[in-house]
Parts: structure tokens; C-alpha cells; sequence
């Protein structure tokens, strides 16, 4: 049986672009919340510049926002970018045939100016790149326990994408942002923001707590119970946070600088599940009110 080989493609400056996932990462909070999430990565081959950012989930809005992102991050957008198999990138029913990009993503990089290229299964080669970087976020476990919230964690992610940038590559043994620097002038120019906007979404992703409570900027904001353990939605909008269980609006909150913000029906929903949970309705109002000077605060 003969023996495959590969040909090994010249790097040249702004050509190619790839995108892949480190997909379930587990990281353990300072109060030993387990939090386990994914990271989007992409990589310029020809310089090693790299963008990373943290994302609860792998949807395709999240995909798109996420390059777009990218592009602004390394300031322009190379000629072809490749993909792993991603659902979101590939279309399944035309698995195995030659154009296989599903149509949105078709249209966004139309609209981007970039050609997407899916990677064959099985080909690590052909997206060597960012298969390294994706081994290089494993250093991100030296933060188990020194973080608190999300938002904690995207600047922890944020200045470990710094770091690495500023690091001598293996690939050319010279510093990431100085070969950057030659091969920024390579890439395709951005589009206008109006392009960009069509498409970002500023819809992002919160779980919800024990405490049944989301992390937002920092602060924290209730929901019902139930929800506990859910990833929500969550859209800031005219200096009030709306939270969606998908379309379903479940909590609208005013922005605030507390560090608690608790709506009543959700005091009550908590105190039934635990502290009270074998009184009644109308004893746990009897609570809130003797101790309306501390839930003032929180209300």
C-alpha cells in the first residue's frame, strides 16, 4: 500500500486565517464554582498573531461576532480563512461534497471579502497553527480559584491573548507582534462599520448561579429559581438589563452599581426554595417586611 505524504504550503502574509475551538474548559472559581465554557481562537500562520475570547456558547451568531472581533483585533481580514468542521460553518446535508459552506456564513464572508475554506476531518495538519494555540490555553489553568465572575475570567483570557502576542514564536523564532507588524499591511482592509453592524449582536451569555443571580459588569442581578444552573441571554439597552431564556423575557433589572440587585418576586422565589421553604406565602411577606430596612438595599 503506498505511503501518503503532505505538501507543505508556504506561509505568505495575509493569506490565511484559521478558526477552530478549545471546546470545554474547566476552570473552578474562588468560591468553587465550576465553570466550564469554551474559547474561540483564531490565528494569522504567517505571523502567529492570535485572538482569543471567551464564549459560553459555539452558536453561529457567536461565531460571527467572534471573527468579527478578530478582524478588528488584528486590523484587517486575510484572503482565506480556514475552518474546522464546525456545524455552524458546515453544512451537514453536503457533507463530502466541495462547496459545503452553509449559506450564511457564505454571505458573511462575501460581504467580509475572505474565501472560507472547511479543513478535511481527520487533517490536524492543515490547521496546525491554531492547533497549537489551542494547546497554549492550557496555561489558563494556573487560574483555578484567582477569579470571582465571567467578567473576571474575559480579563484574565484578555491578557493572557496580550501575553502571547509579545512572546518569541517557535514557528520563526522572532517576536509574534513584530512579523505582525510586516503582515498587518498584507491583510484586506476592514470593512465600514455599518457592514459590521449588521451582523454584531450584542446579545451575550450568563449562568445562572446557586444564588440564582447572573454576573453582569461586574454586579450582580436575580432571576427566578428555576433557572438555576441555565445559560441566559442577556441585552443591556437604554441603562436597563433584560434577560431572555432564549426569546422569552423572564427579568428586565435598572443598570446600577450595586453589587445585588434583587427583583421581590425573586426574594421570595429564593427564601420559599430554602430559608422558608415550608412557609407560606403570605409568612414569607411577613419576612421581607420585618426586614425591610436590609432588602431595601438589595431592592
Amino acid at each position: 500500500m503506498p505511503k501518503k505524504a503532505s505538501i507543505l504550503v508556504p506561509k505568505v502574509p495575509g493569506k490565511i486565517g484559521q478558526v477552530d475551538w478549545k471546546e470545554d474548559f474547566t476552570l473552578i472559581s474562588k468560591n468553587g464554582e465550576i465553570l466550564v465554557f469554551n474559547i474561540f481562537l483564531f490565528t494569522l500562520p504567517f505571523s502567529e498573531k492570535k485572538y482569543c475570547k471567551l464564549a459560553l456558547d459555539k452558536k453561529q451568531d457567536t461565531v460571527i461576532n467572534s471573527l468579527i472581533y478578530a478582524f478588528q483585533y488584528v486590523e484587517g481580514i486575510p484572503k482565506d480563512i480556514w475552518f474546522d468542521n464546525m456545524l455552524t460553518i458546515v453544512d451537514v446535508a453536503k457533507m463530502g461534497k466541495h462547496d459545503r459552506i452553509n449559506d450564511k456564513i457564505k454571505q458573511f464572508a462575501k460581504d467580509m471579502g475572505f474565501n472560507p475554506i472547511p479543513c478535511r476531518p481527520r487533517r490536524p495538519k492543515s490547521k496546525g497553527s491554531v492547533e497549537a494555540f489551542a494547546k497554549l490555553c492550557d496555561r489558563l489553568l494556573a487560574y483555578n480559584h484567582e477569579f470571582e465572575t465571567i467578567e473576571d475570567l474575559e480579563k484574565i483570557v484578555k491578557t493572557f491573548n496580550e501575553n502571547i502576542n509579545n512572546e518569541v514564536s517557535q514557528s520563526h523564532n522572532r517576536i509574534v507582534n513584530e512579523v505582525y507588524t510586516y503582515e498587518k499591511e498584507y491583510l484586506l482592509p476592514l470593512p465600514n462599520n455599518k457592514i459590521f453592524s449588521s451582523y454584531l449582536s450584542n446579545r451575550q451569555t450568563r449562568k445562572v448561579t446557586k444564588d440564582s443571580m447572573i454576573s453582569y459588569k461586574n454586579n450582580k442581578y436575580s432571576v427566578p429559581v428555576k433557572y438555576i444552573g441555565f445559560d441566559l441571554n442577556v441585552i443591556e439597552k437604554d441603562k436597563s438589563l433584560y434577560i431572555y431564556d432564549n426569546t422569552n423575557l423572564i427579568r428586565c433589572h435598572q443598570i446600577s452599581n450595586n453589587p445585588l440587585n434583587y427583583n421581590k418576586e425573586d426574594v421570595k422565589d429564593i427564601l420559599a426554595s430554602d430559608l422558608l421553604r415550608d412557609s407560606t406565602e403570605e409568612k414569607i411577606e411577613i419576612f421581607i417586611t420585618e426586614n425591610l430596612s436590609q432588602y431595601d438595599k438589595l431592592l
